[in-house]
């Protein structure tokens, strides 16, 4: 004889409170619950191992899935933002859906248009900024949160860090090592917020310098664009000191062999740098100097921000917001010129 299902029913009656209660804390709606009750229904429901039925939630519009789609899943940014979601909405009771777009706004819209027909309740988001009228739509009936890139969409709330002060802060760190010249090598800007903030931060720092900007772009896993970086700073290399700083770890990743075939002295003659604090970055020698973004942080508040919109504990935005963590700038012997 198979085992008798558990039922909300059941775990009411164990824990003394009524289903609606029950109902409520199976939701994370706890305005009015006191921590003792929480703790005994919660207790009830692990003794009796109740897991909610799905399928019924899912039909009354809630299938308790949020989707976190990113740009690039091998960008160690969103490898760790996923993370802490993850904890996050496994501790609230969530499933977790991870999507990647690969830079593409075609794929990027068909991936939002199968999640909302999939039922999810709610979206964090790493844009293009392409889908933004959709995005807007959509954040008049469920939470739509973005991370890492800025777009100004009613009704949508922004998670990212200060990439324009930190960049600022890194490229006069390196100038005050003595680096005469700062390479700042970046992807093509294409209106998105994280590489034009960082290039105007660079920019505004050697303004300040009166030095004029030495600006590479390159294109990853193209070797012309990597090769013709790297002719650059052979040109330059008898105009020591200079500093090499990507505007990502994924940049740096592929830049940094051919900057080790230069046969120069990092620190003295070429500084090492970029923004993003890879794990790898820890073993290079000397260790690089690097941009540390609160990744945990970004991915726990825009979790909560969507569990506490599902709550009603917050209400949807009638104008974008953002809101800003800042990074941490890690100086590291690979910039470190001058004596401590």
């Amino acid at each position: 004889m198979s085992e008798k299902k558990v039922t909300i029913k059941d775990v009411a009656r164990e824990a003394g409170v009524s289903i609606a209660t029950v109902s409520r804390y199976l939701n994370n709606s706890y305005s009015s619950m006191s921590e003792e009750t929480k703790i005994r229904i919660q207790d009830v429901i692990q003794r009796l191992n109740y897991h909610p039925n799905i399928m019924a939630q899912a039909l009354k519009g809630q299938s308790r899935t949020i989707a976190v789609v990113v740009v690039n899943m091998s960008y160690p940014f969103c490898v760790s933002v996923i993370r802490s979601i993850s904890e996050v909405l496994d501790e609230a009771g969530y499933s977790l859906l991870v999507c990647e777009t690969g830079e593409n706004a075609e794929k990027e819209l068909t991936l939002i248009r199968s999640l909302v027909a999939r039922g999810v309740d709610g979206i964090i988001l790493q844009t293009n900024g392409q889908n933004n009228d959709l995005l807007q739509e959509l954040a008049e009936t469920m939470p739509i949160v973005l991370v890492d890139r800025h777009f100004d969409i009613t009704g949508v709330k922004n998670v990212i860090t200060n990439n324009e002060e930190a960049s600022y802060q890194l490229t006069e760190a390196l100038f005050k090592e003595g680096y005469r010249r700062i390479f700042f090598i970046s992807e093509e800007l294409n209106g998105l917020s994280t590489r034009t903030q960082r290039y105007a931060g660079y920019q505004q720092a050697c303004a300040k310098r009166g030095v004029e900007p030495a600006v590479c772009w390159m294109e990853r896993r193209k070797t012309d664009t990597c090769q013709a970086v790297l002719n650059l700073l052979k040109q330059e290399s008898g105009e020591q000191p200079f500093a090499v700083y990507t505007a990502n770890g994924l940049l740096m990743m592929e830049l940094y062999p051919l900057l080790q075939g230069l046969s120069l002295r990092v620190p003295e003659q070429m500084g090492v740098a970029t923004f993003d604090e890879p794990d790898w970055a820890n073993i290079t020698q000397p260790r690089m100097t690097c941009v540390r973004q609160p990744t945990h942080e970004i991915g726990q508040l825009a979790a909560n921000t969507v569990l506490e919109r599902l709550r009603g504990d917050i209400k949807p935005h009638l104008q974008p917001s953002v809101q800003m963590i800042p990074s941490v700038l890690v100086l590291a012997p690979a910039t470190e010129r001058t004596a401590k």
